[in-house]
């Protein structure tokens, strides 16, 4: 149960399971002192937005434009879900030319230059990826003991009762019925209704 708790107060920015972690919700998870991302080199360009993310794993440097954040681990540079490399994700929705599919002319407005806040966020994100990783030893673990733990067979489920699955259960829900209320003030000429 603790390593569930752990991984949804990091997926959570530490809004849930604060307690169990002596934090307060709302307080970012961190890494060790040691480990914690700083920003070396403000990011933000003369010219607007940065354009361009890259790594350097000798150095354990994390370069935004021209904007430098370290220790980063090459495992935080590296982590993915579903394949995608989350930091440079991350990245290409705040770039100078957004990889987002362009719907409406609202794609287009973005900051004049790079917010403080997204460098804020960008710790953030480095800090919570490096639990992750520093977490998944213990996943692992748990997911060995329970792929080699005993079986549920479907005997078992008919003898608590479980199967078979009682016909009210397999029936959808009814659509929720629409309530009739009365009109508001101005409503009737403006044309609104229910």
């Amino acid at each position: 149960m603790e390593v569930g708790r752990r991984t949804v107060w990091i997926h959570t920015y530490g809004q849930r399971f604060a307690s169990h972690h002596d934090s307060s919700p709302g307080s970012s998870p961190r890494l060790p002192p040691e480990e914690q991302p700083e920003c070396v080199v403000v990011i933000g360009e003369d010219d607007g937005l940065p354009a361009d993310i890259s790594y350097d794993a000798s150095t354990r440097t994390l370069t935004v434009g021209t904007g430098c954040t370290r220790p980063v681990a090459p495992e935080v540079w590296d982590y993915r879900i579903g394949g995608v490399q989350v930091i440079r994700k991350w990245f290409s929705f705040r770039k100078r030319k957004p990889d987002v599919e362009r719907q409406t002319p609202l794609n287009d407005i973005l900051p004049p230059t790079w917010p403080a806040r997204w460098t804020v966020d960008l710790l953030d994100l480095i800090n919570a990826l490096g639990l992750l990783v520093a977490l998944e030893p213990r996943q692992a673990q748990l997911l060995d003991a329970v792929s080699s733990g005993p079986l549920i067979s479907t005997d078992d489920l008919r003898g608590e009762g479980i199967l078979p699955v009682p016909a009210y259960a397999t029936k959808e829900p009814k659509p929720p019925r629409k309530s009739r209320r009365a009109p508001g003030p101005g409503q009737e000429s403006l044309g609104f209704s229910d």
